[in-house]
């Protein structure tokens, strides 16, 4: 009994086909990546970042150490004097809830009273702070509106 079977394709039909695969997938990709680009370069802030208002409430609900004044948040936290204010894991939290960068955060932590008012900015967002071991950190953080 004989079968008879389609003609297999031809060389340069399939050579044709992979190729137009190859490109689109490559089209494709780069159609990804530039729109990865776009949102990266575009300095926007990230969708999962919390509010001003809402660090203030997770982190110090009882306003000991915080202010918060319209787009403005200041933070006043302990020193070896001054009891009064929040404490570190307080302060932390704060720049969690803020999703302040590690670079920014480096800079807080290792400011020095001889260095005077220092300032970082990140997503829309600036903040500048001193820092004496008598009073403390005292953080003020603005938002653009």
């Amino acid at each position: 009994m004989y079968l008879q079977t389609e003609a297999p394709e031809s060389s340069p039909r399939r050579a044709r086909r992979a190729a137009l695969i190859i490109g689109g997938a490559a089209i494709v990709a780069l159609a990804l990546i530039g729109l990865v680009a776009v949102v990266v370069s575009s300095g926007e802030e990230p969708a999962n970042v919390n509010t001003l208002e809402s660090a203030q409430t997770v982190c110090d609900a009882g306003r000991n150490g915080t202010k918060l004044d319209g787009s403005t948040l200041l933070v006043d936290m302990r020193g070896s004097k001054d009891k009064a204010g929040v404490d570190l894991v307080t302060l932390e939290c704060i720049l969690e809830q803020l999703n302040v960068p590690e670079a920014v955060k480096q800079d807080m932590f290792s400011t020095r009273p001889s260095d005077g008012r220092q300032e970082g900015t990140w997503f829309g967002t600036s903040a500048s702070w001193t820092y004496d071991p008598a009073k403390g950190l005292d953080l003020t953080v603005t938002r653009a509106p």
